[in-house]
């Protein structure tokens, strides 16, 4: 069964209607989609996060990522199974970067609170002194990472995800070699300035 949908683009003033070919997707596609953002979507959001520094937008980002995932395997087929975390991770990368550039002004990742409300969650099981502790080590932890490079922080983050070296470097385009050389520097940086 085939649907068809109108969808108008807007190309300045001037409206052109387009017609796209929606095809019904099988029950197999709908669940392994499920399946993939069930798991997949909290790791991926907190990344998008930390990326952006902005939730709500994290959270845009997230759902154009599964989006795509079921629109790619309607239409191209099934991703792996063993490339569907680094698929849906290097698109939800690339699309974070292109609402980055997509912003007017152009803020440095470098200089932005990473984890600015991540890192900022109450913990009711603290003490008012604990409470405090804590959020002045979070804080601590926060202007570690805002002194690495954007690319140095991106890798970071995807390690902590779990991800291999090989993975690191197809989501964010570069080599294997440079993700090693990355993580060095901002282990080198965090450690140094931890003892500082």
């Amino acid at each position: 069964m085939q649907l068809w949908a109108e969808v108008a683009e807007q190309d300045g003033a001037a409206s052109q209607s387009a017609m796209l070919l929606l095809v019904q997707p099988s029950m197999d596609v709908e669940q392994e989609v499920i399946r993939a953002y069930e798991s997949l979507r909290l790791p991926v959001h907190l990344y998008l996060a930390a990326v952006l520094g902005d939730t709500s937008e994290a959270e845009d980002i997230c759902q154009e990522v599964f989006l795509r995932l079921f629109v790619y395997c309607c239409g191209r087929g099934m991703v792996a199974p063993e490339r569907v975390r680094s698929w849906v991770f290097r698109v939800g990368h690339n699309l974070a970067i292109d609402r980055v550039r997509t912003r007017k002004f152009r803020r440095e990742l470098d200089g932005d609170d990473p984890l600015p409300e991540l890192l900022q969650l109450p913990d009711a099981g603290l003490t008012p002194e604990e409470a405090v502790l804590e959020g002045e080590r979070l804080q601590a932890v926060q202007r570690r990472l805002a002194q690495l490079s954007s690319q140095e922080r991106h890798c970071l983050y995807l390690r902590a995800e779990g991800f291999r070296y090989r993975e690191i470097a197809e989501i964010l385009g570069i080599t294997n070699s440079s993700v090693a050389e990355f993580l060095r520097r901002a282990i080198r940086k965090l450690t140094r300035d931890s003892h500082a």
